[in-house]
């Protein structure tokens, strides 16, 4: 009896011994992971001069909603572990499989500091954990504790400038074709509405939509998941989230638009703006709840009545089942589960030395002599002088290779050459996108074009930006180098990027940028940031990597 009892010691102990090491080996592998979705969950964090409510809520997030995730799931599958039946029935060849391909997305992330993949990474490693140590049975009850913490994971920012555009043209598009059935008077340019006497109304990113669309979102998954619905229905109503999320985004831009016609645009703006986005939140859990009662009804009429029954019921837990917990628990012990164990303490060795052996980043002066001092422009020389960054943009950037170079003339618009550069580190160029627009700026036009007949280079794909801020405008036109090799895109970019790497091939990368104000007409500034990028590339070309 007394050597039963050390045996069962023995296992508890080493049972804790492998949750031990299971917990520290996923703290360590995704601690970075977690670290750069709490920024992106509170970018205010970094405002070392803002007290901690401010960090926490003076910011503007499109994933306010995300901290929560992680704790909803974690109740549901307490819940789920609490009060259903979960046989152990290990299935390790899925799990493996899966598991592998997770440690594989995430070391491979971590390598390109790819955060957002790692991010899903971890949700993978989770599911194959589960299916290795409880089976595929524990899987079909856990999935969507597991699957939930999707919504926690930001998309990548590049992803959000792109859609923000997008979104908050088509929120004015709407917003004005509705306040035109309803008789007012307006017109759309580009993301600004015009009202009569004089009125005009900017519609930012915060009112474009993407938040309400990614929480609602979100609640329709968890709503969809614990409502009466079975089947595809609860499918549906999931998607339903969507539309439901871009309508009650409409009429709120239509309330705004109302609230500006009858009164002001500084109404509109102010305190009416907060209180629509609080209550465009519960306009969609309210559509949501009346879509199931419709459904509901729509079954009924049908003669299939869907009953109601306590959730989970044909699962739950008796009295007659053997104790779930100490099961679960001692679960970890198997071979199998031991060896998922050895396999995340190495994904934890490996995710600290790929961010460990990340080479410094490229600081050498040759950057100093990518730009030219001076540049002809209309028969004239245009001097310039170093614009010096804001260190916490440098921060941003990740590093100091970073010059911007302002050229000016008596009596003509200034123009500024920027070039981001890093020998060795692809997370040094951003797209202008973000920083325009992280600092409440709006675009108001997107496009690409071709600056043709450079020398040594002929032609060199662009993208051009026209940015308000309030009543000024500025014209941006940029292109991104990635090795020997010029691109519009930031995505292939990156990717090509990488893939020098890996290949131990030239995987320098640039941001090169020309910005103007536009003072006398858009097709002006572009010819002028069109010459200076012409004359300037001819140079870079030949300094950079």
């Amino acid at each position: 009896m007394q050597e039963k009892t050390e045996n069962t010691d023995k296992n508890q102990w080493l049972a804790a011994a492998c949750w031990a090491l299971l917990a520290a080996a996923l703290a360590v592998a995704f601690a970075n992971t977690f670290a750069e979705m709490w920024l992106r969950w509170f970018p205010g964090w970094n405002r070392l001069n803002s007290g901690f409510y401010d960090q926490i809520t003076k910011t503007e997030s499109y994933y306010t909603h995300a901290p929560l995730v992680p704790l909803v799931s974690l109740l549901i599958g307490y819940l789920l572990i609490r009060y259903t039946r979960i046989p152990v029935r290990p299935c390790p060849i899925l799990g493996w499989l899966v598991l592998g391909c997770s440690i594989l997305l995430h070391l491979t992330a971590a390598f390109a500091r790819v955060n957002f993949a790692s991010g899903f990474a971890f949700i993978g490693v989770l599911a194959g954990l589960t299916l290795i140590g409880w089976g595929s049975t524990a899987f079909r009850r856990l999935w969507f504790p597991i699957f939930f913490l999707f919504f926690m994971v930001p998309l990548p920012e590049v992803s959000i400038a792109q859609m923000n555009f997008r979104l908050k043209i088509l929120a004015a598009d709407w917003g004005v074709t509705m306040a035109n059935w309803i008789g007012i008077i307006a017109e759309r340019s580009s993301n600004r509405v015009f009202l009569e006497g004089d009125k005009s109304m900017v519609i930012a990113n915060i009112c474009n939509g993407l938040r309400t669309l990614i929480s609602v979102m979100a609640f329709g998954a968890l709503y969809a998941y614990i409502c009466r619905l079975k089947g595809l229905a609860r499918i549906f109503l999931f998607a339903m989230s969507v539309p439901v999320a871009v309508v009650s985004n409409a009429l709120r831009i239509l309330s705004l638009i109302v609230v500006a016609d009858l009164w002001t645009v500084e109404i509109a703006t102010g305190w009416f703006h907060d209180f629509s986005g609080l209550m465009i939140l519960v306009m969609s859990f309210l559509l949501l709840f009346g879509l199931e009662r419709l459904i509901l009804g729509a079954y009924a009429l049908a003669g299939r009545p869907i009953p109601v029954t306590p959730l989970f019921a044909d699962v739950r837990r008796t009295g007659s089942d053997p104790p779930q917990g100490t099961l679960l628990w001692n679960a970890i012990r198997s071979r199998n589960s031991r060896w998922a164990v050895a396999a995340a303490i190495l994904m934890a060795a490996g995710t600290w030395w790929f961010q460990r052996t990340i080479p410094p980043v490229y600081t050498e002066a040759i950057l100093a002599e990518a730009l030219p001092e001076q540049i002809r422009y209309q028969d004239e020389d245009w001097h310039s002088y170093i614009v010096e960054f804001d260190p916490q943009v440098l921060v941003v950037l990740e590093t100091e290779a970073a010059l911007m170079r302002r050229y000016a003339r008596p009596g003509r618009e200034p123009v500024d050459f920027c070039l981001v550069f890093s020998k060795d580190n692809r997370k040094g160029t951003h797209p202008p996108d973000l920083c325009l627009e992280g600092g409440g700026q709006n675009i108001i036009y997107k496009n690409t074009l071709a600056v043709t007949d450079i020398p040594d280079i002929g032609d060199v794909p662009c993208r051009e930006l026209v940015v308000q801020s309030g009543s000024r405008q500025t014209y941006y036109l940029y292109t991104y180098k990635c090795g020997r090799r010029y691109t519009d895109s930031f995505w292939l970019q990156q990717a090509v990027i990488l893939a020098n790497g890996l290949g131990n091939r030239n995987a320098s990368g640039a941001l090169i940028r020309v910005s103007t104000p536009v003072e006398t007409g858009i097709p002006q500034a572009r010819a002028r940031a069109g010459e200076f990028l012409r004359t300037g590339m001819a140079q870079i070309n030949r300094v950079l990597p």
